[in-house]
């Protein structure tokens, strides 16, 4: 992109903002559009934060945005706003409100969400064909959909607290420097892979070379050989081990995001063993809701097991292990 950066402001983190706009300067693209191409979390916030609802063009949420000191208040447009995104069963959601929104309405006694006055899907296909349709669109994806749609959609940058404007990457999101990004889990139902040779050995190949590939040609950021040395560390101490019997099965659903990375692990683990696996993708909040009844034997998850979610595991019994596998971004997008 070439434009004059110097008001732009950054902030620490990692995800990826498409707008559905385009950008107040030339893009990679080669497009002109009437939306900056970054923003800053107080004109995010401005745009889809729970003060929001009502607002139906880019420049209504331009006085929020001024006050909450926003550098792109007076860029945004006298367009109709479009809002398409997960919704809060997705750990995408809580991911974007932890990175864009959380902060500013602890600090001004809102409740940390979105707005509610926006179109919601789980599935992230159905968010970028939303982006796409509107000329001008906010909406957010994992970093992983947004590279697959790159020619669908805008990318919007995020500004840091230094003023400088982080595109998000495979470079970007590994080193910490893109402001919207976080850590991929799968957990464990210990008690379950005790008794099922099959699930035990699954866990074992995710851990090893064929899920580390899966991570990456899944379109998803590797951890460190430090790292993933670590999660293979911690399922180790777990010492659970076994042989894979006839008519075993696997259960896993949760994060439509780590759903393509275990999707992945499970082709390869059949092309050796004669066991089913099933994997669904409904929401890291529903995969936990089934994981902590005890009806899935393992959990995807695109954000940690919050304290209520662990509550219930403990009430119901379930012992699991945390297992870190994957990085990824979140992007904020518009269309082109």
């Amino acid at each position: 992109m070439s434009c004059d950066r110097s008001k732009w402001a950054r902030r620490p983190a990692a995800l990826v903002v498409v707008l559905l706009l385009g950008a107040a300067c030339s893009s990679d693209d080669g497009a002109a559009a009437p939306i900056p191409g970054c923003l800053d979390d107080a004109a995010i916030y401005a745009l889809v934060g729970p003060e929001s609802d009502g607002i139906d063009t880019w420049s209504g949420a331009e006085a929020l945005a001024a006050e909450l000191g926003s550098a792109y208040a007076e860029d945004l447009p006298d367009a109709p706003l479009d809002i398409t995104g997960p919704g809060e069963e997705s750990g995408t959601y809580d991911g974007f409100v932890g990175f864009a929104i959380e902060e500013i309405a602890e600090e001004r006694g809102r409740e940390a969400q979105t707005r509610l006055d926006y179109v919601s899907s789980p599935n992230d296909n159905v968010i970028i064909q939303g982006i796409e349709d509107s000329a001008s669109s906010f909406g957010w994806v994992g970093y992983a959909f947004h590279a697959e749609n790159r020619d669908r959609v805008r990318t919007i940058e995020i500004a840091d607290e230094e003023g400088n404007c982080i595109a998000p990457s495979d470079e970007t999101i590994a080193s910490g420097e893109y402001p919207y990004s976080r850590p991929l889990f799968i957990y464990v139902n210990t008690a379950k892979a005790e008794e099922n040779g099959a699930l035990a050995a699954f866990v074992d190949f995710y851990l090893g070379q064929d899920g580390y590939d899966a991570v990456k040609d899944a379109g998803y950021v590797q951890l460190t050989d430090e790292d993933w040395a670590a999660t293979g560390d911690i399922w180790s101490a777990e010492g659970i081990s076994g042989e894979i019997s006839d008519g075993e099965s696997i259960a896993v659903s949760g994060s439509s995001t780590v759903e393509p990375i275990t999707s992945l692990v499970a082709e390869r683990f059949l092309e050796g063993n004669d066991v089913g696996i099933e994997v669904n993708g409904p929401g890291t909040g529903d995969g936990f809701a089934l994981f902590c009844s005890g009806e899935t034997d393992i959990s995807d998850a695109s954000r940690a097991i919050k304290d209520e979610e662990r509550a219930a595991c403990e009430e119901a019994g379930i012992d699991f292990v945390e297992l870190r596998v994957g990085i990824d971004g979140l992007s904020v997008l518009t269309g082109k």
